[in-house]
């Protein structure tokens, strides 16, 4: 992605809010997880989010709004919409979103969501974006 000064021309060739562009571009390093030979629950259980499990869903069914902090691979987008699924939020027809600002990340954190439920994704673990998705109205959660 190219970046460039408020009222000096955009770069050429590029559409400037294209943000997926450089992604596809660039493609991500593979990542070097030290976890991935354990089980998935015990994958689970050593993110550092774990340990707060309690604690967040405590202070979200109490608080109005939560800003929830933490390091790139603490487990907020994967482990957080479980931990809301088991404490019984998406009873009674209700939906958790996880916004995420790349396509990319969507589809892959929506994967390993579904991978660590047990699930088919596009089932009850789903993802939308733009002019794709993989849902299934009234059961993905």
């Amino acid at each position: 992605m190219s970046f460039w000064r408020p009222g000096a021309p955009a770069p050429q060739g590029a559409d400037p809010w294209d943000l997926d562009a450089d992604a596809e571009r660039h493609r991500a390093l593979p990542v070097f997880n030290p976890l991935e030979n354990l089980p998935v629950q015990q994958q689970r259980s050593r993110l550092p989010i774990y340990r707060q499990r309690l604690a967040i869903l405590h202070a979200i069914e109490t608080h109005h709004a939560v800003v929830l902090c933490g390091a790139t691979g603490c487990g907020k987008s994967t482990q957080l919409p479980q931990y809301l699924d088991e404490a019984g939020w998406t009873a009674h027809g209700y939906v958790i979103a996880v916004t995420l600002p790349r396509r990319l990340a969507a589809v892959t954190v929506a994967g390993r969501v579904a991978q660590e439920m047990g699930v088919e994704l596009g089932r009850e673990v789903g993802y939308k974006i733009r002019f794709d998705g993989c849902v299934t109205p009234g059961i993905t959660r």
